[in-house]
């Protein structure tokens, strides 16, 4: 090696060259001995570390060598939710020292997606204005009984454009033309043993019937059924009656009706208060049934009737106070919307669990339950008692959750002998879904861990923490599966329970310092194979994760979009999900994702710049949802008014209280209740104070077609 001096930047000066001039002609003797002396030492000292070195390469390499660190790249394509491919990276010691990193050998992974594409071009200009559309139009003809093309009468449906503008579809500009005709009767049935001739087969029916007034002022509704008497109905009459109905084709020539439908205390008094505002919706009726507050009877129960428009105090169940329906566990609906159940206080007997169809002899007292939100299992509700019994009813009665009508006598002894060794079953949590009810209980040492019951009575049991108890947050079903929130080494993560017993731990997220606090803002939700959530890296600010079961990539959404649905909430489709968040530059505001980086963003900054819209709520509707909030359009701000997300765009559809300077304040009592047909919500109009209002969601839905005139 060459000596470091010969890079070393030479002086050059009179006094230096001078002094080596001197040195080099009358070189010290004591100097050169010294030199000599430091010469030997270090050649001594050379010799022995190359002894000692040679000694150590001739040593067994399996005594000497470290195990090897690894790092390894996987190169993926399209794979959500890096959904323009991507690498993973793979660390270990490479314990076999083969020089591969081995599946068993990684210590960690971590995904890294790669860059979206570049965004397209500007958008060029727009073209010149067309001329005025020719309108629309659509007619009916009703076909009578021994008609030549359907035998047994019928539909003709015409549309085209009303070229002369007349209001009217002629002939000439008929485009498009469908015939539906009424069924056949069936042919007698074939000759039984006996040889009784056998009963005649069902027709199907075609009719046209004029619209719910509550929807639509103008239009109808074409109607196909069966003549087979399902339900109430009578069967080969040659009528189509209403439980007959198997599809419908509904038609409005004016935009679906929206109004305010209430004004229980007359005038500008609220009607409501925050311990009187719970509703629910009951279909098999259409009855709207609400806790409101006369100013007279004090909170009570009211139903108002959609066919009939009118809204009437269904029964004053506490003459001396408020009752408060559906204060503490809200309104429930059951039985397929004929009844609903809920707790009041009568005056005497404290707060209970009550059931009501709506009218006053159809309102009844069920008993005494714990007052929390009841979970919907086996075709009823279940409850918890006072003493900690798990409770179920289907609005006939109150009873022990084993003792469901649809057991025989060995499914629910067999469930019973299942549970004995089990207590303070449910106490931490419980979970319901079509299938099973899931929940926590404790075994005979006292660990707490979690179970399942399913409608037919089997149970299973899963042993997470070996050395004591195990707390489940934010359940989801999948399939016959469930996903929660659990701790793991004092971090949350998302953890897996199989359908077997068996378990499986899908996140390993890392935060900077203290707990992830995973789904703490918006729970849980399923998006195809996709779980998205919030979670914590960063102290004190939650972001948007996601992990896709199907292939266990986990990958934070988005960097810029904090607190996912931690003010107002979530609302699901199924395909993407809406929920409240906040950005630097935007403020809070409503976001969505559909599990993807790209697809995870602010859908509108309804009031733009860093100021925050004043979201309430939000509820999915077929593939959009309903927004309540602020806003400003053209420069004007709306107050807070009912908004529809549809595709890409946010756009509002009802103010209760129109004007710059109004708001109408929605959703500062209850929440929105999501009816087949309807949206409603608690708003003040400016003229009858804080009242029911409703908007008809058929175009939103695709339930409705709406032809404009």
């Amino acid at each position: 090696m060459p000596s470091s001096k010969a890079h070393e930047p030479q002086e050059e000066n009179e006094t230096s060259g001078t002094a080596n001039t001197d040195a080099e002609r009358n070189p010290p003797h004591h100097h050169r001995r010294w030199v000599t002396v430091m010469q030997t030492l270090t050649l001594i000292t050379v010799l022995l570390l190359s002894t000692y070195n040679h000694a150590r390469l001739n040593q067994s390499p399996e005594a000497n060598a470290a195990t090897s660190w690894l790092v390894e790249s996987e190169p993926f394509q399209d794979l959500t939710p890096c959904v323009e491919g991507g690498v993973r990276i793979h660390t270990g010691f490479d314990n076999d020292q083969d020089g591969i990193l081995d599946a068993d050998e990684r210590q960690d992974s971590a995904v890294l997606c790669n860059g979206l594409r570049g965004l397209s071009g500007p958008q060029g200009q727009a073209g010149v204005s067309g001329e005025n559309p020719v309108p629309q139009r659509f007619s009916t003809e009703m076909l009578p009984l021994g008609n030549e093309t359907c035998p047994q009468g019928g539909v003709v449906m015409s549309s085209g454009l009303d070229h002369n503008t007349n209001d009217l579809l002629d002939q000439e500009e008929v485009h498009s033309q469908n015939t539906v005709c009424n069924g056949v009767m069936g042919h007698n049935g074939t000759e039984g043993q006996m040889g009784s001739i056998g009963p005649a087969g069902a027709g199907a029916l075609v009719d046209k019937v004029s619209p719910p007034a509550y929807l639509c002022e103008d239009g109808f509704v074409v109607r196909f059924g069966v003549d087979d008497g399902l339900g109430n109905g009578v069967k080969n009459n040659g009528l189509l009656e209403n439980s007959e109905v198997r599809e419908t084709l509904n038609f409005c020539f004016a935009p679906l009706r929206s109004e305010r439908v209430t004004d229980v205390v007359v005038g500008l008094g609220d009607s409501f208060d925050t311990n009187c505002d719970s509703a629910a919706w009951m279909e098999q009726n259409a009855f709207f049934v609400f806790a409101a507050n006369d100013g007279v009877n004090g909170c009570e129960l009211h139903a108002h009737h959609s066919q009939s428009n009118t809204t009437s105090m269904v029964v004053d169940l506490n003459p001396t106070g408020d009752a408060s329906p559906g204060r503490e566990i809200g309104m429930a609906s059951i039985n397929g919307g004929a009844r609903v159940v809920f707790d009041a206080d009568d005056g005497i007997n404290g707060r209970q669990l009550w059931v009501s169809d709506g009218t006053l002899n159809g309102t009844d007292v069920l008993g005494s339950v714990e007052m929390s939100a009841p979970l919907r299992w086996a075709e009823g509700l279940l409850f918890r008692s006072p003493s900690n019994q798990v409770l179920w009813t289907n609005g006939t009665d109150l009873r022990h959750w084993l003792a469901l009508p649809s057991w025989n006598t060995s499914q629910q002894q067999g469930a019973s002998s299942n549970l004995s060794g089990l207590s303070n079953i449910g106490q931490a949590w419980m979970h319901a879904d079509e299938y099973a009810v899931w929940f926590s209980a404790a075994d005979e040492n006292g660990d707490v861990e979690p179970y399942r019951l399913t409608k037919t009575g089997e149970l299973t049991s899963w042993t997470i923490n070996e050395f004591g108890s195990m707390q489940l947050q934010h359940l989801l079903s999948v399939g016959m599966d469930a996903v929660a929130a659990a701790s793991r080494g004092g971090v949350n993560q998302v953890l897996r329970l199989y359908d077997n017993g068996s378990h499986g731990w899908l996140t390993s997220i890392s935060p900077s310092s203290g707990d992830t606090h995973l789904g703490q803002g918006m729970g849980l939700h399923l998006i195809g194979d996709n779980l998205v959530y919030d979670a914590m890296t960063v102290a004190g600010e939650p972001r948007l994760w996601t992990t896709n079961l199907a292939n266990g990539i986990t990958l934070q959404l988005s960097s810029t979009l904090l607190a996912p649905g931690a003010q107002v909430g979530v609302a699901n489709t199924g395909t993407r999900v809406v929920f409240d968040c906040m950005t630097t530059a935007t403020g809070l505001e409503t976001c969505m994702t559909d599990a993807t980086p790209q697809g995870s963003r602010v859908v509108a900054d309804l009031t733009p710049g860093l100021m925050s819209s004043d979201v309430r709520g939000y509820a999915a509707v077929g593939d959009g949802w309903l927004v309540v909030s602020d806003g400003v359009v053209e420069g004007t701000p709306t107050g807070v008014a009912l908004w529809i997300v549809e595709g890409e765009a946010m756009l509002p559809v009802y103010n209760p209280w129109p004007g710059s300077s109004n708001s109408s304040e929605a959703l500062s009592y209850g929440r929105m209740v999501i009816s087949p047909t309807q949206a409603w919500f608690i708003a003040h109009d400016g003229v009858h104070g804080h009242e029911w209002h409703r908007w008809s969601h058929g175009e939103v839905s695709d339930d409705w077609i709406v032809i404009h005139r």
